[in-house]
């Protein structure tokens, strides 16, 4: 036993197929109605072209003959004008013809002939130019121009005579191709009307029948399904509530984690800049370093070179004490050589003389050396102390090498720490930002939960509605088909 839906799809197809088979016949002879519409324009446009090369070579014969008749070159325009479109207009006839061989082999034997007019043209305005009318009319009265002409009018002819044929014909087979799509609207549709009709009577006394039967059995069932969406509703409404609230209670987590967020990225970045602090602190202390040790170095050539000075201080002393000796040994020798002088009378006179001298020299020279001995004494004093100074200032930079050393190490091992702690916070801050997306994700999930819990609700009052119009509408076609009874939602 065929379904009701098998039913109308049988009518369905019956009615598509009368359709198409209407259709496609209606659309082929539209179709050539429309093609031959088309052909005939280009016939049309065929034999306007024959006309407008017939036009144009009469304009240049004319110019031709107002010039052999007057002999003034303002009745050559025609011929000019003529002369230019005869060319554009054999070019657009061998278009449109191009598609026809008996009308290319026509306007083959065409083109010689109206070379040969438009030279017999030349050629007499030529000699109507250069040996006057009568040379140039001896050419007219050979009848070569005419015989020319007409040759070309008879081929134009016949290529028109063939485009008029060709158009009875398609006007033929349009005229055909009418009265066949009207037979088939006229004759197709009442047809397709009357089948349909026998074919649609027959299914609703089939499918009345079939509802009187199924009818009933939708009657209970619509009753359970209105109360199941009843309560299907009220279950919804309340998950709905539920959903509300725990979005709520997402969005709270949110803010919560966001802030967490903002406070590890805040941690992060001040860890960073006291990792970059460090650092500098590194690099200052390590500088320190440097310039303690070349402080070192210098205090220990200041040392040596003091040394030397005492050194060299020592061996002046030592040559100071010669330099007394001989001045003493100077002030001896002059006061003996003064008594020896003074012995010999008036002949040692000049001797004494230079021995007083040698004597005040040695004087001068042992008092210079007493002060010299008293200026490196001072000297000797000093760099001693330098020296002392020199080696205490040596253990007082070593210590404070060392110290700045100790500080150097102790800095790296708290720039190690806080870089440590900087990546740990940065890691923290990236993990941080993890979760801020992942709650990102959760939020939207609930929000997506809330707004389906929202449609479930919205579409458990729309089963229910629609329950009810069910109801009803069953109650109507029991109605309508002659049921006696119906129960209730209630029942």
């Amino acid at each position: 036993m065929k379904t009701v839906g098998a039913k109308i799809g049988a009518g369905y197809v019956i009615a598509l197929v009368m359709l198409i088979v209407i259709g496609i016949l209606s659309y082929r002879n539209t179709t050539a109605m429309i093609e031959g519409g088309s052909i005939r324009g280009h016939t049309y446009e065929v034999i306007e072209a024959l006309d407008d090369l017939l036009s144009s070579l009469q304009n240049a014969e004319t110019g031709q003959r107002g010039y052999l008749l007057v002999g003034e070159d303002g009745y050559l325009k025609p011929y000019r004008d003529g002369v230019s479109r005869v060319n554009s207009d054999m070019q657009r006839l061998a278009d449109l013809i191009s598609d026809n061989s008996g009308q290319e082999k026509r306007l083959a034997a065409l083109r010689p002939l109206i070379a040969d007019k438009m030279g017999e043209l030349a050629e007499t305005i030529d000699l109507m130019r250069t040996k006057g009318s009568e040379a140039a009319l001896q050419i007219v009265k050979t009848n070569r121009g005419k015989s020319e002409m007409d040759d070309i009018r008879n081929i134009v002819g016949r290529m028109k005579s063939e485009e008029k044929n060709l158009l009875a014909r398609r006007s033929e087979f349009e005229e055909k191709s009418a009265r066949t799509t009207v037979g088939v609207v006229t004759y197709g549709i009442p047809l397709a009307i009357f089948v349909l009709s026998i074919f649609g009577l027959a299914v609703t006394v089939s499918i009345t029948r079939e509802l009187r039967d199924g009818i009933g059995k939708i009657a209970a069932s619509s009753s359970e399904f209105l109360a199941t969406t009843t309560q299907v509703a009220s279950g919804a409404a309340e998950t709905a509530t539920a959903v509300s609230e725990t979005t709520a209670t997402v969005e709270e987590v949110k803010q919560t984690a966001q802030l967490s967020s903002q406070k590890a990225r805040n941690v992060s970045d001040s860890a960073q800049k006291a990792a970059q602090v460090a650092l500098f602190g590194k690099e200052s202390v390590d500088a320190a370093i440097k310039g303690m040790q070349d402080i070192q170095e210098q205090m220990e050539q200041i040392a040596r070179s003091v040394v030397r000075l005492s050194e060299q201080s020592q061996a002046i002393s030592e040559i100071i004490v010669s330099v007394n000796d001989l001045a003493e040994q100077s002030n001896l020798l002059a006061v003996n050589a003064a008594i020896e002088a003074n012995k010999a009378g008036e002949q040692g006179k000049g001797f004494v003389i230079v021995a007083q001298e040698i004597r005040s020299l040695a004087e001068q020279s042992r008092q210079a050396t007493a002060q010299v001995r008293t200026i490196l004494t001072d000297i000797q004093k000093g760099t001693s102390t330098a020296v002392l100074a020199a080696e205490q200032g040596a253990k007082t930079v070593e210590s404070g090498v060392k110290q700045s050393r100790e500080s150097g190490e102790s800095i790296r091992k708290l720039y190690e720490s806080i870089a440590e702690a900087s990546q740990a916070a940065t890691q923290i801050a990236a993990s941080s930002q993890q979760q801020m997306v992942g709650m990102d994700q959760v939020a939207m999930a609930m929000e997506n939960i809330k707004q389906a819990s929202a449609q479930n609700v919205s579409g458990t009052r729309q089963a229910e509605f629609a329950a009810k119009g069910l109801h009803e509408l069953g109650i109507r076609l029991g109605q309508m088909i002659g049921a006696k009874t119906w129960p209730t939602a209630n029942s």
